[in-house]
């Protein structure tokens, strides 16, 4: 998708009956799940879609044909779909001697986990992200939002446009090998690299923030239950205006001066709003 935005011509190779996404709610009214599926129109905006059976001769010239006209193709199917039917690199870069063969896979396409099935749920501990959500008195939990497979798209898209840079230096087919597992590692930014700037590895601290040396608990007690105040800036003040113009928020909010807030939280200053 990333690369149809960019404006490549897009064309998604589905299976007979379609991709398993058609399937995947939620749906548009009451059409047909196969349809009207809004997950798979999220992920497929400005591609086109071709059905194809690569267990059939005149289904693999097709293929072929395709292959020989473009610049990427992109494999994210289960381990061993393509190889299995004799479709791999040194197939492909016959086909077309200067093509970008990218493989997006959970561990890679090499090592002692290569060949393991995989989840969202799985990849973000592997990948290091879990260890860093939730409180440090209990086991991790996961990001609430399933995101490993977006980090490892986002990944290959880059990576396609790299391998293809280098292909125009080298004139030479590219082979780009993406894991899922890497690609949330990522997601850490500075935790990767913690011990050995500072001596010490992160860990997971709850609810609360890190603002400088100073660790904050944003989440507040109030009268029918908590609220949590996230950084809020000076945007806060005109947003708070015009909540309270439709008479949806206690005008002394308005007193509050948002801009330092923050600030003042952070340094342990009395806060008028969080008794």
């Amino acid at each position: 998708m990333i690369l149809a935005d960019l404006g490549a011509d897009v064309i998604k190779i589905e299976p007979p009956g379609g991709s398993s996404t058609r399937y995947r709610a939620p749906f548009i009214g009451d059409g047909l799940p196969q349809e009207d599926s809004l997950h798979f129109f999220a992920y497929n905006r400005n591609k086109r879609s071709l059905v194809l059976d690569l267990d059939l001769a005149q289904d693999r010239q097709i293929f072929d044909a395709l292959v020989c006209g473009a610049d990427f193709v992109l494999e994210s199917s289960p381990e061993g779909l393509l190889a299995s039917r004799g479709i791999d690199f040194a197939v492909l870069k016959k086909l077309n001697p200067t093509l970008i063969h990218v493989v997006v896979s959970p561990y890679g396409s090499d090592g002692p986990n290569a060949a393991r099935i995989a989840n969202d749920l799985t990849l973000s501990a592997m990948g290091g992200q879990a260890s860093l959500q939730g409180s440090p008195d209990r086991p991790p939990v996961r990001v609430s939002i399933p995101q490993v497979w977006r980090h490892a798209s986002a990944q290959a898209a880059a990576a396609a446009m790299i391998a293809h840079a280098r292909m125009l230096v080298t004139g030479e087919a590219q082979y780009v090998d993406v894991s899922a597992q890497c690609a949330v590692t990522w997601t850490m930014m500075n935790a990767m690299d913690a011990h050995a700037i500072q001596g010490f590895e992160f860990e997971r601290m709850g609810s609360t923030v890190q603002m400088g040396t100073r660790a904050i608990d944003p989440v507040f007690e109030c009268a029918d239950g908590y609220l949590v105040a996230i950084p809020v800036g000076s945007v806060l003040n005109a947003l708070l205006g015009h909540i309270a113009a439709d008479d949806l928020l206690d005008p002394e909010w308005l007193t509050e001066d948002w801009e330092t807030f923050d600030m003042r939280m952070a340094t342990g200053q009395e806060m008028r709003f969080t008794s």
